[in-house]
């Protein structure tokens, strides 16, 4: 699912569940580099939020959304075994198909990237395909920020839209049943993000990673 929302447009969004605050330093620095800057293209990844999009486009951006761990999710996405796979064998997801359908940007690329944890709610095979193109649409001088989960379950792991506000904390609402699927070490993270001129790591209080990438 991909959307488009520029200033003076609105959408009816989706109902969240309960909500929590968590301060982030990636966010800030993010917020202070959209304060400075005119008429970017913000891809905003999770629930479309009526919240988000009001807030980006009072600033004067333009906002684009993208809600790919549902899409992701469904059987689809899932190759059929082969006629001599053993059993039980795992189904393999169609990285290059989902790609194509659902990352497809209308030739757009954007000054910032919001990702946040949707890394770890993908299937595995596709995650590295994701930074890949992700880094093909992010302008030069562009900011990526992503934060990675250290554990798979927990307090702070349930599937969230993170709410932006005009400081450095995040609304985190809880906004499906999706299970992490992976955690990824720093060094995995850093390989996620070769070719980018400065990448920086942030870790918080709740044993969360938030990266900005900047290309």
């Amino acid at each position: 699912m991909f959307d488009i929302f520029k200033k003076g447009k609105d959408s009816g969004g989706s109902s969240a569940g309960e909500s929590s605050t968590r301060h982030s330093r990636g966010w800030n620095d993010i917020l202070t580099f959209m304060k400075a800057s005119e008429a970017l293209r913000v891809l905003d990844f999770g629930a479309t939020s009526p919240a988000n999009i009001n807030y980006l486009t009072s600033l004067g951006h333009s906002v684009y959304m993208s809600n790919i761990v549902q899409d992701a999710a469904r059987p689809e996405w899932l190759k059929p075994l082969a006629s001599d796979a053993k059993p039980g064998s795992p189904q393999e997801f169609d990285t290059e198909g989902f790609i194509a359908a659902n990352l497809d940007f209308s030739q757009r690329d954007f000054d910032v990237i919001l990702l946040w944890d949707t890394a770890n709610y993908l299937p595995p095979q596709l995650v590295p395909a994701l930074f890949q193109r992700l880094r093909q649409v992010l302008r030069p001088d562009g900011n990526l920020l992503a934060f990675f989960h250290g554990r798979v379950d927990g307090p702070g792991t349930t599937f969230s839209r993170y709410q932006l506000t005009d400081s450095e904390n995040l609304i985190v609402l809880s906004s499906g049943n999706f299970p992490v699927q992976t955690v990824y070490q720093t060094r995995q993270i850093e390989k996620f993000l070769e070719g980018y001129s400065r990448v920086r790591f942030f870790l918080g209080k709740d044993n969360v990673r938030e990266v900005i990438a900047v290309h």
